[in-house]
């Protein structure tokens, strides 16, 4: 019942949140380069996703840790949707990388393009070319770039093989790189319900500086980001790493 009542008001707060969300682009898109007033709109929107189930907690850990007024490119591992709301925890502008298709979803598709959100077709090297130009245009404007590098939520909830595209962009474009951890959403449903109660994080890990991804080898740094995240995460959810697992873990 808890998850059927949950369902509706999601629903109907998602939809009256939308027309609210085109109102206020309509109105301030003429001078808002940077959509920051979109932005703060998608970070209200994010929190009530999880603060309106009064089953759920949200724990956030290393704000500290982010430099004030710094443009990051910023990775995280991908366990489900939900990881896009949930992010939104994170107290500077940003925009996502995302694939083409997610564009054409119902809704959530308008929200990406009138966020400013960038846009990749995956696979081919003029669109690798394309992303690193949008993102440079982002972060020259001090607006940093959030970037799911396993290329696809996780099946199992650990952390799997990074692609280099992320740390590829970091380095031509000489931009930090700002590791992150997220846990809970992947584990959240049971079946077509949700868990209730139940408890998500966003960890902030110690941020890479410029000149150390200048200077670092390319598949170097993309190797040890991905297991400075999974570190972070077996430290969140153990059981998810244990030995029984180890030989289904990318290597």
């Amino acid at each position: 019942m808890r998850s059927v009542l949950y369902y509706c008001v999601l629903l109907i707060f998602t939809l009256v949140y939308f027309l609210l969300f085109a109102v206020l682009f309509a109105l301030t898109v003429p001078f808002d380069r940077e959509r920051s007033v979109i932005h703060h709109a998608s970070r209200l929107w994010g929190k009530a996703i999880f603060r309106m189930n009064p089953w759920w907690r949200m724990r956030v850990e290393g704000l500290d840790k982010i430099g004030r007024g710094k443009a990051y490119v910023v990775v995280v591992n991908h366990q489900s949707m939900l990881d896009i709301p949930l992010m939104y925890v994170l107290p500077f502008n940003f925009k996502w990388v995302s694939k083409r298709e997610v564009y054409r979803w119902p809704i959530f598709g308008a929200v990406l393009w009138m966020h400013g959100d960038i846009a990749i077709e995956r696979g081919t090297a003029s669109a690798a070319k394309k992303m690193i130009h949008d993102c440079g245009e982002r972060i020259g404007r001090g607006t940093s770039v959030i970037v799911f590098p396993e290329g696809t939520r996780s099946r199992d909830g650990r952390v799997h093989r990074f692609k280099e595209g992320a740390f590829l962009a970091a380095k031509t474009l000489g931009a930090p790189i700002l590791p992150c951890v997220s846990e809970g959403t992947g584990s959240v449903m049971s079946g077509w319900k949700f868990r209730m109660p139940h408890a998500f994080t966003v960890r902030v890990l110690d941020p890479i500086p410029a000149e150390e991804v200048a200077r670092t080898p390319l598949k170097e740094m993309t190797a040890r980001v991905q297991a400075t995240i999974a570190s972070a995460h077996a430290q969140l959810r153990p059981d998810l790493y244990d030995e029984s697992k180890e030989g289904e873990q990318d290597k």
